[in-house]
C-alpha cells in the first residue's frame, strides 16, 4: 500500500507537468507555429486542374487502348509491382486522346502520376502512326486554349509537393503552323500559398513603379515584421524584399477601415528581390505576386 499512497500524493505534482508537455512551449510559440496568422483571410486557391475529358472525342477508350499497344513501355511507373495503386486502369484514367494540330489524326496527353511525389504531363503526336513525344513538364494543365481545331497554348499549374509552399503557373504558346507543331515556353508566376486572395480584381491591371529603391512585398494586406519565421527564414508576412527599383502591374486593391491603402501586385522578373522566400526561380523569369502598401509604389497615372 506504500508505493500507492506516495502515488496519490505526488500525482497533484506530476499532473501539471504532465499537462504543460501535451501543449506548446510558451517560450517557442509564436503566430507562425500555429498558423493562426494565416486564419484570418481567404488563402489564394491552388492552380485550378482542368478536366481533359471535355476536349476528347467519341470512342477515347478504344483510342487509349490502341496507344497503350504501341507505347505502354512509356509508363514504367504503372507496371511496376510494388506501387500497387497505380496500376493500367489508373493509366487509362490519365490519358486523354485530343488532337492537337486539326490534322484528323487524334494525338494524347497524358497528366498524372509521374513515378514520384508530382505529377507530370506529356504530349504525344500522332506522326505517320507513331507517337512522338513533343512535351513535357511536372505538374498538371490548369488552362488550355484551342483556336479552328488547333491547339494554341497551355497552363502549366504546379503547387508544389512535399513541403513547397509556392503556387507556380507557366504559361506556354502552341506553334501549329509547321508540320511538327512547337510549345514555347513564356511567362512563369510565382505566389505564396498563403497570400491573401484579394475580394476582387481590377477590369485592366494599371502599371506602377516603386517609389524609392526598396519595397516591401507581403503575404497580405497588413504590416506585419514579426514574429520570425524559421522554416521560411523571413519576418512576419515579409514575401520578398526589393533594394533596387522594382516595377510590375497593379492587379487589386485594398483599403481597411482603418489604416493605408494596399495593392496586390505582380512585380516583373527585370528586378530580382536582394532576399525572398523564393525558390525554382533562378533559371526561368518569375513574376512574383503579393501585396504592397500604397506609400511604397507610383501608379503610372499619377
Amino acid at each position: 500500500m506504500r508505493p500507492f499512497r506516495i502515488f496519490l500524493f505526488l500525482f497533484p505534482l506530476i499532473l501539471p507537468c504532465i499537462t504543460l508537455h501535451a501543449q506548446i512551449d510558451f517560450k517557442r510559440y509564436t503566430t507562425a507555429t500555429d498558423t493562426f496568422y494565416w486564419k484570418r483571410y481567404q488563402h489564394v486557391p491552388k492552380p485550378e486542374k482542368i478536366n481533359l475529358k471535355k476536349f476528347s472525342p467519341p470512342g477515347a477508350k478504344k483510342l487509349i487502348n490502341l496507344f497503350l499497344e504501341k507505347n505502354l513501355s512509356q509508363f514504367p511507373q504503372f507496371t511496376n509491382d510494388s506501387m500497387p495503386r497505380y496500376d493500367l486502369d489508373a493509366l487509362r484514367k490519365s490519358l486523354y486522346p485530343i488532337d492537337i494540330n486539326a490534322d484528323g489524326r487524334v494525338d494524347m496527353i497524358f497528366s498524372g502520376f509521374s513515378g514520384g511525389e508530382a505529377e507530370v504531363t506529356r504530349i504525344f503526336l500522332n506522326k505517320d502512326g507513331t507517337d512522338e513525344l513533343l512535351f513535357e513538364d511536372y505538374q498538371y494543365i490548369s488552362h488550355l486554349s484551342m483556336a479552328a481545331g488547333k491547339l494554341t497554348g497551355i497552363q502549366v499549374g504546379d503547387p508544389g509537393c512535399c513541403d513547397g509552399y509556392l503556387y507556380f503557373t507557366r504559361d506556354y504558346t502552341v506553334n501549329c503552323d509547321s508540320t511538327v507543331p512547337r510549345f514555347i515556353k513564356g511567362k512563369q508566376t510565382v505566389i505564396y500559398c498563403y497570400t491573401e486572395e484579394p475580394s476582387h480584381y481590377l477590369d485592366k491591371p494599371r502599371p506602377f513603379r516603386a517609389a524609392a529603391d526598396t519595397l516591401m512585398v507581403r503575404a497580405s494586406a497588413l504590416r506585419l515584421n514579426e514574429p520570425f519565421n524559421p522554416h521560411l527564414d523571413t519576418f512576419g508576412n515579409i514575401i520578398a524584399k526589393y533594394r533596387t527599383k522594382a516595377k510590375g502591374n497593379i492587379l487589386a486593391t485594398k483599403t481597411p477601415a482603418k489604416g493605408n491603402t494596399w495593392y496586390f501586385v505582380e512585380i516583373f522578373p527585370d528586378t530580382a528581390p536582394s532576399a525572398s522566400i523564393l525558390y525554382d526561380t533562378e533559371k526561368i523569369p518569375t513574376f512574383l505576386r503579393g501585396w504592397v502598401s500604397a506609400s511604397g509604389i507610383v501608379p503610372a497615372d499619377q
